[in-house]
């Protein structure tokens, strides 16, 4: 049995670009701070393939429609025994292709890897894998007698042939040291997306003459690795705000790798504060609801949060609700990296990263820095 995901042409515009990005119960900032319009010209559609896994259907359709491409056609599916099936239904002889895929479980692993395999023996010049969320990241050290099931993913990825790799906000920046040097790896990073967001929700709607309104913000790290993160945040929030703002973070030291339980300690002031909590992923809740609840109890007026990966799948439906029912919690915001199998409660919100997503693929089909495109400077000059 097979499903297919054929989709036309799809265009933007300043008339419908934001409809299309917020369709769905996503959201985008009011402004776009890092999109710079990358459309495909024309001449080059003849040269250029993009192509959505299953996983990332939604989030292709965007890409495709911001940059002015047809989303390819590609049947993906399950044999009557199981087995993954992928047939390509256009040619890319000579193309320089891109596949947007999410690695969330193991049958979109196998989905991606045999539609490399597919492009590389129908002789695509190029293969630029997508991979909003590298499944197995967090797998990325050996213990005792495991895998290191992250540099095994990276490892497969070559064999299959893929030629570049682009991934959104890694567990563990390492990550990119388990591709070979001959395989450009570019690290997206959407947390200014989404302190750009804060920005508006948190200050651009309290401005007023006598800053009676305007929050005292405390950016929080959900534990010890996540300050980077936090700190990244907290920059941009501060650069784009004009504000001062504090950052703390929630101590979660565990004796042992695979401990469930541990006593969380805030360092840091959140009194009378506005904390936003960062997180790179979110899959249960507990140490969310943990941090929210610690917070609270702490003194904090208000909790909102940021993880950049919500994986709510199939195995994993009572988390959304557990957060919504979190009195502590204002909303938590995520990004669309990861596909949610069912809609989502009214306190967790969907950034569309579809525009940073553009931005990168666009420079690189003209070889320009995608470091660049998170370049707080230029915003600041384009107001």
């Amino acid at each position: 049995t097979k499903s297919c995901n054929a989709f036309g042409q799809v265009i933007a515009t300043s008339s419908n670009l934001k409809k299309n990005l917020t369709e769905n119960g996503q959201v985008t900032t009011k402004r776009m701070y890092f999109y710079k319009s990358p459309r495909v010209p024309r001449y080059a559609h003849k040269n250029v393939s993009l192509f959505a896994g299953p996983s990332s259907e939604k989030l292709g359709i965007d890409v495709a429609h911001l940059l002015g491409l047809n989303l390819g056609s590609i049947s993906v599916g399950k044999f009557t025994d199981g087995e993954t099936s992928v047939q390509v239904e256009e040619a890319v002889r000579g193309k320089n292709v891109f596949v947007i895929n999410t690695t969330s479980s193991t049958d979109h692993l196998m989905e991606l890897l045999l539609t490399i395999s597919t492009l590389r023996r129908a002789s695509a010049k190029t293969i630029t894998a997508i991979i909003p969320y590298y499944g197995y990241s967090r797998q990325d050290r050996k213990v005792a007698r495991e895998p290191i099931a992250a540099a095994d993913v990276a490892r497969m990825l070559e064999q299959v042939g893929v030629d570049r790799v682009m991934c959104f906000d890694l567990h563990n920046d390492s990550l990119r040291g388990f591709f070979s040097p001959k395989i450009p790896f570019e690290h997206l990073l959407p947390g200014p997306v989404a302190a750009a967001y804060f920005n508006e929700e948190l200050f651009d709607n309290n401005e007023s003459e006598d800053n009676e309104n305007v929050p005292e913000v405390t950016v929080v790290a959900a534990h010890e690795g996540q300050v980077a993160r936090a700190t990244a945040f907290r920059n941009v929030l501060k650069k784009l705000s004009g504000k001062e703002v504090d950052i703390a973070f929630i101590s979660k030291v565990r004796q042992f790798p695979g401990q469930k339980q541990y006593e969380p300690y805030l360092v840091g002031d959140v009194k009378g504060k506005t904390c936003i909590i960062i997180d790179d992923i979110v899959n249960t809740g507990g140490t969310m609801n943990r941090c929210i609840d610690q917070l609270k109890s702490s003194g904090a007026s208000k909790v909102y949060a940021w993880a950049t990966h919500g994986v709510f799948g199939e195995h994993n439906q009572k988390a959304p609700e557990m957060l919504q029912k979190s009195e502590g919690l204002e909303f938590m915001l995520i990004s669309n990296t990861v596909s949610a199998c069912t809609p989502l409660p009214p306190k967790i919100r969907k950034l569309n990263v579809a525009p940073l997503l553009a931005e990168a693929i666009s420079r690189a089909l003209t070889n320009k820095s995608i470091t660049g495109i998170l370049d707080l400077d230029a915003i600041k000059k384009s107001e």
